[in-house]
């Protein structure tokens, strides 16, 4: 394995390691937005801060499961691939949807609270009524369906290690009720972002593995050259 492809594969095992502490962080830190609107746009403007940084964190999570589903089919190169393939898509799909959503809202919201909050609380009313405004967060059920194939996929693959990929399928359920923000939103995406990372340790002992096999190779091919 050359130093372009070691590269890229360390920078793929690393997206899929910070990708789930930018969920969790992002969600211990966010606001739910599922509360009624003049709840949620008090809580939003008595929490800004946080608000703000927690979205903009969540949005980068869920862009960095794209390039965990990579690492996942990477992982999947045979057997249990097409369903990786298959879940990965739909997982991807729906990442890109609520990250620019989830993006989307916090800088919409934040830069009119707290000093605009009547503002803040129209335009929440009116994205609430509006097939248009909630459209990237129609897309989420492709973040519980994606992973369970995924998961099943992976475990059909033959993994050396199995138990990401269980945790992948199972603690992917959890999300159906999961929040968008607070303490139980982060417990509940625990064990999908374990398993995710767990995942990302597989895809950096692979690309270790491959550097262990080229240096084998070179060696091999030294002695043979002086023979």
């Amino acid at each position: 394995m050359n130093g372009v492809v070691r590269a890229r594969q360390v920078l793929l095992a690393g997206s899929m390691i910070l990708g789930p502490v930018c969920i969790l962080l992002g969600h211990l830190l966010n606001v739910n937005s599922a509360e009624a609107p003049a709840q949620y746009i008090r809580d939003v403007s008595a929490h800004h801060a946080a608000f703000v940084a927690g979205s903009v964190v969540v949005s980068a999570g869920a862009f960095l499961v794209i390039p965990a589903m990579i690492g996942a089919m990477r992982l999947a190169l045979g057997r249990g691939g097409p369903l990786v393939t298959i879940g990965g898509l739909l997982a991807c799909i729906a990442a890109a949807g609520l990250g620019a959503g989830t993006l989307m809202l916090g800088v919409v919201i934040g830069m009119l609270t707290p000093a605009h909050a009547s503002l803040a609380l129209q335009v929440d009313q009116i994205g609430q009524h509006s097939s248009l405004g909630s459209l990237p967060f129609q897309l989420a059920p492709g973040l519980v369906l994606g992973p369970i194939l995924v998961g099943i996929g992976l475990y059909r693959a033959g993994l050396a290690h199995r138990w990401p990929a269980i945790l992948l399928a199972v603690g992917a359920v959890p999300l159906f009720a999961a929040p968008s923000g607070g303490a139980l939103a982060a417990v509940l995406h625990l064990p999908i972002c374990v398993a995710i990372a767990g995942l990302g340790v597989q895809v950096w002992r692979l690309s270790d593995a491959g550097i262990q096999d080229s240096r084998t190779l070179s060696h091999h091919e030294a002695r043979a050259a002086q023979a």
